[in-house]
């Protein structure tokens, strides 16, 4: 299934596996990007792998800052416009992105909290480090460029959302700077020393989310392929059931149709006693290449179930689509011109499709449709085999899940 090639990084063939990750595996990210789907399940990965040390900062920050708002009340006179915006800005940002930090379904809310977060510490920081430079500390300046580094490497911000950070606490430095007047000297020294600190945390982050990208693809490209059959590259039966779970749920939420295939090919058995088991298992790899082809938007789903018979789930299609695709399968299948002399349908090797259209309601169970699709391939089989039958869900009632009991058809 796959190979380690001379870097001794996994290689996978597109023919073995047909995923989102593994076509962007191939297709690169040069700029840290991937498309929105595989994106979006990468950074809900990122925030899941680097909140616990986010919260762990954030957490120590948050009880640092009680102690510091505390310590401002209890001293006479009335509190200043920083205690107001300490309690009321900065510390519910912090708490924020704490709670935030615990919903993996808000990971994007969760990133640009975090995000303002480090912004509104390292202003904080940056106001004690100008005033005590101005009261001939100029020392305190490592705090600003150790909080940069915090920004770009610690707590797990994406390279964008760092990088945006990070230069807005260095304008604010070298604002204040000029603003206060610093000698021109520690002008110079603090600009350069922002410059290289921020080119250097730039380049690590870089490399670091580069690095991270890849490992995820990889893990994702062999997490697939341990769902994969071995002799087709497609979802092995255990996988499809519970993508299929999945899709039936998010289905029902959507108000999405599914359409479900259940494709056999015809006298299967004859044509292994006639050709033999290799030439038995180059048929199924051409004939789960053509119902692959059909497969192509992500939430797709195509299986084989053992033997030969195969599945294919597709996600909302259009009503058209779903009723041309199967029969198109059926005539790409015998384009292919596999000669079987042991067939009673005729002289190619042929399939029989069994196609049941559903929308998911309370009315209709996930048993239901998958049974709704073994009536319309049993239907299809007693007909004559070489045949499409469809089947759809406000039409149709279930009858005796006959093909569920007589699983296995004679030659």
């Amino acid at each position: 299934m796959w190979e380690y090639g001379d870097s001794g990084v996994v290689t996978v063939s597109r023919t073995q596996l047909n995923s989102p990750f593994a076509e962007q595996r191939q297709h690169g990210f040069r700029w840290l990007k991937f498309s929105p789907f595989v994106e979006e399940e990468f950074r809900q990965s990122y925030s899941r792998g680097t909140a616990g040390r986010a919260r762990l900062l954030i957490g120590l920050a948050v009880a640092a800052l009680l102690v510091l708002i505390g310590s401002k009340l209890s001293q006479p006179g009335p509190p200043g416009m920083m205690v107001a915006f300490e309690v009321l800005i900065t510390l519910p940002i912090l708490l924020g992105t704490l709670y935030f930090s615990l919903v993996p379904a808000r990971h994007r809310v969760y990133l640009w909290m975090l995000a303002a977060s480090l912004l509104l510490l390292g202003l904080m920081i940056n106001s004690v480090v100008t005033r005590a430079s101005m009261q001939g500390m100029p020392y305190y300046f490592a705090a600003t460029v150790a909080w940069l580094f915090v920004v770009w490497l610690i707590c797990g911000l994406p390279f964008r959302a760092a990088a945006l950070t990070a230069a807005l606490i260095s304008s604010t430095y070298l604002w204040g700077m000029q603003h206060w007047n610093f000698e021109p000297s520690e002008r110079y020294f603090g600009t350069a020393t922002l410059a290289f600190v921020n080119l250097m945390g730039a380049f690590c982050c870089y490399q670091l989310e580069h690095a991270l990208r890849r490992s995820f693809l990889e893990s994702k490209v062999l997490s697939q392929l341990a769902e994969r059959d071995g002799l087709t590259g497609l979802y092995n039966r255990r996988s499809y059931d519970q993508h299929l779970e999945r899709l039936w749920r998010q289905s029902r939420r959507e108000h999405s149709q599914l359409t479900l295939m259940l494709i056999d090919i015809d006298n299967f058995k004859d044509y292994n006693d006639l050709y033999g088991h290799q030439a038995g298992d180059d048929a199924l790899k051409k004939v789960a290449e053509v119902i692959r082809q059909a497969a192509h938007r992500p939430l797709d789903i195509v299986a084989r179930f053992g033997g030969e018979e195969f599945a294919l789930v597709l996600y909302g299609p259009d009503t058209s689509y779903s009723r041309e695709l199967p029969e198109q399968l059926r005539e790409s299948v015998l384009a292919l011109k596999v000669p079987h002399q042991g067939s009673m349908t005729g002289p190619y090797l042929s399939v029989s499709i069994g196609v049941a259209n559903v929308m998911p309601d309370a009315d209709r169970s996930l048993e239901g449709a998958v049974q709704m699709a073994d009536e319309a391939l049993y239907q299809a089989k007693e007909e004559g085999r070489d045949r499409v039958v469809v089947r759809d869900s406000p039409n149709t009632t279930v009858q005796t899940g006959r093909f569920r009991v007589k699983r296995r058809f004679t030659a």
